[in-house]
C-alpha cells in the first residue's frame, strides 16, 4: 500500500506543475501568499524545504512536520516596505501514535489607515480605508516509511480593500524524502493550489507554485554545520528561478545565514552593462544607462539566530535588499516544549 502511495504522490508533484505551466497569466491575486514567513526562512531566500525542520514548515512543505518531535510555536513580524505589516503564526503538534503530526498557521497583513483621496478631492476626502490579507491554514502529515513522508495544507484566504472584500480555499500538498546517502534530502512542495476567485469583478488566480529542493550538509563535525539548500522554482504567475541558501550553526546555538535568488530578470550577481537598444534610442535616457555594473544586491538576503535549547527559545533575525525600493527586515520567535 505504501508503494501506490508514493507512485500516486510521485504523479501529482509531476503532473500538477505540467498543468500550471499553461497558465502563465503574468499576474494573479494574494501576492502575500509568496512572502516568507520566518526569519530563519527569509535570510536563506526562502530556500527551506530540503531542511523543513521547525514549526514553519507548515508554510512552506507541510511533510516537513514529521521533523518536528516535540510541540512547537513560531511567531514572526515582518516589517516591510511602505509601512506594510506583516505576522505570521504557527504550531505542531505531533501525533506520535499515529505516526503522523498536524498543526494550525495564520498569516495577516496590512496596510493600516490611508487617505482617500478622488479626482475632486485630490489632497483627501477626510475619510481613510485600509487593505488586508489573511490566511489560516490547518495541516497534516504522515509517514509513509521511515525515510519518506507527505503532508498537506488546507487555507482559508480572505482579502479586503476598502468596502470590497474576497474569499476562498486553496490547499498545498508537500513531500519530504532522506536518502539515507549521507545528508542528501530532497523535498518537493505545492502551494496555493486551487481555483479562481471574484475580487472587483475579475476572475482572479492564486499564485500556485510549485517548489523542488535539496539539502546537503559539507560540514558536520559535531560543533560546526553547514547546511546547503538549493531550490528551483515554477510560479504560476512569473518566470521560473532558483534559489541558494547557507546556514552556518555553531554549536547548535548560533547561526548564520545567507540567501541568494537567481532569475532571468533583476536578481543576477553581476549587473550587465550589454543591452541592445532600438536604433531610434536616446542614449542620453537615465532608464538606458547601463553603466551601473558591478555587484547587484538585490535578493540577497543575511540573517543570524541563536537557540537558547535548554529554555526552548529561538530568536532569529532577517534582512533582505530589495532593490532601489530599501531593505526590508524580519524578526522571529520560537518556542518548543519540552
Amino acid at each position: 500500500m505504501n508503494k501506490k502511495l508514493l507512485i500516486l504522490v510521485m504523479l501529482i508533484m509531476v503532473f500538477v506543475p505540467v498543468t500550471m505551466a499553461q497558465d502563465k497569466a503574468g499576474t494573479s491575486g494574494m501576492p502575500f501568499l509568496k512572502m516568507d514567513v520566518t526569519a530563519r526562512v527569509f535570510a536563506m531566500g526562502g530556500a527551506f524545504i530540503g531542511l523543513s525542520d521547525d514549526a514553519s514548515t507548515l508554510y512552506y512543505n507541510p511533510a516537513g512536520l514529521l521533523n518536528l518531535k516535540s510541540m512547537e510555536f513560531v511567531a514572526s513580524h515582518n516589517m516591510y516596505l511602505a509601512d506594510i505589516q506583516y505576522s505570521y503564526a504557527g504550531v505542531v503538534y505531533p501525533l506520535p501514535q499515529l505516526n503522523g503530526s498536524m498543526g494550525m498557521q495564520m498569516a495577516y497583513l496590512t496596510t493600516g489607515d490611508m487617505d482617500e483621496t478622488t479626482v475632486e478631492f485630490p489632497d483627501g476626502t477626510g475619510r481613510t480605508f485600509g487593505a488586508y490579507d489573511m490566511m489560516i491554514g490547518a495541516s497534516y502529515a504522515q509517514m509513509l516509511t521511515p525515510k519518506f513522508y507527505v503532508g498537506g495544507t488546507l487555507k482559508f484566504l480572505s482579502e479586503g480593500l476598502a468596502d470590497q472584500q474576497a474569499m476562498t480555499v486553496a490547499g498545498d500538498v508537500g513531500t519530504y524524502y532522506n536518502t539515507g546517502w549521507q545528508s542528501l534530502i530532497f523535498g518537493m512542495s505545492i502551494r496555493n493550489f486551487g481555483g479562481n476567485y471574484t475580487y472587483f469583478d475579475e476572475d482572479t488566480p492564486l499564485p500556485m507554485l510549485f517548489v523542488f529542493g535539496l539539502r546537503y550538509a559539507p560540514l558536520e563535525d559535531g560543533v560546526n554545520k553547514l547546511d546547503v539548500l538549493l531550490e528551483a522554482a515554477h510560479p504560476s504567475d512569473n518566470s521560473e528561478y532558483m534559489t541558494l541558501g547557507l546556514e552556518y550553526s555553531y554549536n547548535n546555538m548560533f547561526f548564520v545565514r545567507f540567501g541568494r535568488k537567481f532569475d532571468n530578470d533583476e536578481y543576477w550577481i553581476v549587473k550587465s552593462d550589454d543591452a541592445e537598444f532600438p536604433e531610434n534610442a536616446d542614449p542620453a535616457d537615465p532608464e538606458l544607462d547601463y553603466s551601473d555594473s558591478g555587484i547587484n544586491w538585490m535578493g540577497t538576503t543575511l540573517g543570524i539566530g541563536f537557540n537558547m535549547e535548554s529554555m526552548g527559545m529561538k530568536l532569529d533575525y532577517g534582512w533582505k535588499h530589495m532593490g532601489d525600493l530599501g531593505m526590508t527586515h524580519m524578526i522571529t520567535f520560537g518556542y518548543k516544549l519540552k
